[in-house]
């Protein structure tokens, strides 16, 4: 790869990012939400649901034709990728055809994003300018904590709700910089590996990830717990896998740490205080509707299996592996699992190759973002949902670097 090529991924993945994590700033002081689930918030008016798109698509477009200024294009010819590249190519494209015919924006939303990882495929990197993704991370974990600490101030001392808030009642939930409280703590999984990994002293390490934990806690997303607590015991038992080093240490640490999350689970099940049991009862509707949505499987036809669904509905149920059986086929859903699962393979080798690297932080990330993520579709259809969706792409592509090199900066 040459240094031209890199340099325009690296800011193509930094534009990419920037639009990940700022986009949806504008809801908070424009209490632009859905009138139907907000007490306070009108519904979003459509030139900002469409707005994310049309900037990606500029982004895409601009970054596309600066790589084939280049005239340097050199396709990825790895055997052992031709799979991959065929998996994407068929995520994004049913995915848009489907779209085209059924005029169900659910279907464009689901791969959408996958056009990224095809565009690598035809001009791809070695290695990127890490440095700057890195920081715009860190900038993004303080501004997060930040706007935080102002939406609980606005709150307890003015009243001010925010999307998903009701007056007078233990269902006042905060999404930090998002104002979208299952979104944001979607994202933890991904900030405070990044964290624990940076060069941070070990106080501000300490103080970062207490706050980024509190903001997980206010948004009171019992999935976005689950989906900390899984991603942190899949992700370790994988790495302790991979490694060959202190094996016992770490069994040993994560034994005792699932003996710690039992413990709590089963003290909470069997004496709940009076909050748990008010928050629980105020999460019984929630629950119903998750469960409603598997009834459509009772009226489940051979065809739609195969991908033959003519009249698809989009959003049947809150579980993404659901939506994408019934909306496209059983071999559509595999292509998303095959995909989530090499990508989580090569970023624990990545991790386990590169230890010594200063930019490391970012692989750990991605790492347990994607366990995160394919975690949280269980119960969220997260498939669709932006930033979710688009940084999960963005992990896919950062999935296929090169080897880094030590703590020198790279290109």
């Amino acid at each position: 790869m040459t240094y031209d090529t890199s340099k325009v991924w690296s800011w193509f993945i930094l534009s990419l990012f920037l639009l990940s994590f700022y986009y949806l700033s504008y809801r908070y002081p424009l209490q632009y939400n859905s009138a139907t689930t907000s007490y306070a918030y009108s519904d979003t008016p459509m030139l900002y649901q469409l707005g994310k798109y049309a900037i990606f698509a500029g982004i895409l477009l601009l970054f596309l034709m600066l790589l084939l200024s280049l005239k340097e294009s050199s396709f990825f010819y790895q055997k052992s990728v031709w799979v991959d590249i065929t998996t994407v190519f068929v995520l994004f494209t049913f995915s848009v055809s489907n779209f085209i015919f059924m005029k169900n924006d659910y279907l464009l939303q689901t791969g959408l994003f996958f056009s990224v990882p095809l565009l690598f495929y035809g001009f791809p990197f070695q290695r990127i300018n890490y440095n700057i993704i890195n920081r715009c991370i860190e900038v993004f974990i303080y501004v997060a904590i930040i706007v935080e600490v102002y939406q609980l101030i606005n709150y307890y001392a003015f009243g001010r709700l925010p999307a998903l808030g009701y007056p007078n009642s233990l269902s006042v939930r905060f999404g930090s910089i998002w104002d979208d409280p299952n979104g944001f703590a979607l994202i933890i999984p991904f900030l405070i590996p990044f964290v624990i990994k940076s060069s941070f002293s070990i106080a501000k390490k300490t103080l970062l990830i207490i706050s980024l934990l509190a903001t997980l806690l206010f948004t009171q997303s019992i999935t976005g717990v689950f989906t900390l607590i899984m991603s942190g015991l899949i992700g370790l038992t994988m790495l302790y896998l991979f490694d060959s080093k202190a094996r016992w240490l770490k069994l040993i640490v994560g034994i005792l740490f699932g003996i710690i999350i039992f413990y709590s689970g089963f003290k909470i099940s069997i004496e709940p205080s009076e909050f748990w049991t008010s928050y629980m009862e105020l999460k019984q509707g929630s629950f119903e509707g998750h469960g409603a949505g598997f009834l459509h499987l009772e009226n489940l036809k051979p065809e739609y299996l195969l991908g033959f669904n003519t009249e698809p509905l989009g959003k049947y149920a809150e579980t993404g592996y659901l939506n994408l059986l019934l909306n496209f086929g059983i071999f559509y859903l595999l292509a998303f699992l095959y995909i989530g699962i090499v990508t989580i393979k090569r970023l624990a080798e990545i991790i386990e190759n590169n230890r010594g690297s200063k930019h490391i932080r970012l692989f750990y990330a991605a790492f347990f973002y994607v366990i995160g993520f394919y975690t949280a579709m269980i119960n969220l259809p997260i498939e669709t949902v932006f930033p979710l969706n688009l940084i999960l792409v963005l992990c896919i592509v950062l999935s296929y670097t090169g080897k880094l090199e030590g703590n020198r900066d790279e290109i």
